[in-house]
């Protein structure tokens, strides 16, 4: 069992989190145990900021984070869930059962308008993810 996430599978996933953030770059933070892998998606701005002299030069420095755009992927035993916070709760979305939750455990419908844009970024992960683990 593979132990790394590979660079071409952080890369392609950063570049799908990206189309669905703009002026985002994320950096991806993952735990690989039981045959599972659990990656955070720590969103940061990209944008130029006037007076950047005295901005820090190291794109991931705290001064740029955007923690309202962090999200979890979960994928095992061919299973994908994708976390993250929506209007200040976290909802999840379980891509096999094509079903929502919020932060109880309760059953919802998808979120709108946001809630199409988490299920896109599941479908698209879950290929890369199943390809490598």
């Amino acid at each position: 069992m593979m132990q790394t996430l590979p660079l071409e599978l952080e890369l392609a996933a950063s570049k799908i989190a990206a189309q669905y953030y703009p002026h985002r770059r994320f950096k991806l933070v993952y735990k690989i145990e039981n045959n599972c892998i659990d990656i955070e998606f720590q969103g940061y701005y990209t944008e130029k900021f006037a007076g950047s002299h005295n901005r820090p030069s190291n794109p991931i420095d705290d001064f740029y984070r955007d923690k309202k755009a962090d999200f979890r992927v979960g994928y095992g035993n061919g299973q994908l869930s994708i976390s993250g916070w929506w209007r200040g709760e976290i909802l999840g979305f379980e891509l096999n059962s094509k079903s929502w939750i919020n932060e109880d455990g309760e059953e919802i419908t998808c979120p709108y308008p946001d809630g199409e844009e988490f299920e896109q970024i599941a479908a698209a992960l879950y290929p890369l993810l199943q390809q490598h683990y």
